[in-house]
C-alpha cells in the first residue's frame, strides 16, 4: 500500500503527462540537469523524453536523488521546445527556486532549483550535428 502523498503525487504526475502531447524535445538543443550540490553531487540526466520526473533513490524516478530531504516523486520536469517547467509534486519539502518556494517555475539555461538538500543546474546547449 502506498501513502496517500505518493498517490497525490502520481496523480499530479499523470496530469502533467495527459498535457504530454504538447511537450516537445527542441530539435536543436541538448537539456541536461545535473546535480551540484548534495550527496549526489555529479549526478547528470540528459533529457530523451519531454517530461522527466525527480525523486528520492529507489523511488523509480527519471533521475534518482540520495537526499532524505527529498520525496519519492518530489518534482517533475517538462519541456516545450524551448520552454521549461519545474512542477513540484507536493514534495513534502518543498522546491525552491531562487530560495523561494514554488509550484511551478520557467526555468532557462543556467537555473539552479533546489530538492531537499540537493542544489541541481539546467543547462540548454546547442546540439552538435556531424
Amino acid at each position: 500500500m502506498q501513502p496517500k502523498a505518493v498517490r497525490e503525487a502520481e496523480c499530479e504526475l499523470q496530469e502533467i503527462a495527459s498535457r504530454s502531447k504538447s511537450f516537445v524535445l527542441p530539435k536543436d538543443n541538448t537539456i541536461t540537469i545535473s546535480v551540484i550540490g548534495g550527496l549526489s553531487k555529479g549526478l547528470a540526466h540528459q533529457f530523451s523524453k519531454p517530461r522527466i520526473s525527480i525523486g528520492c533513490a529507489g523511488g523509480a524516478t527519471d533521475i534518482e536523488i540520495d537526499d532524505p530531504k527529498v520525496s519519492v516523486l518530489h518534482c517533475a520536469v517538462a519541456v516545450n521546445q524551448d520552454r521549461i517547467r519545474l512542477y513540484d509534486l507536493d514534495s513534502t519539502s518543498g522546491t525552491y527556486v531562487n530560495d523561494e518556494r514554488i509550484q511551478t517555475a520557467e526555468l532557462e539555461h543556467l537555473s539552479e532549483f533546489r530538492v531537499g538538500s540537493s542544489l541541481l543546474l539546467v543547462t540548454i546547449l546547442p546540439k552538435r550535428h556531424a
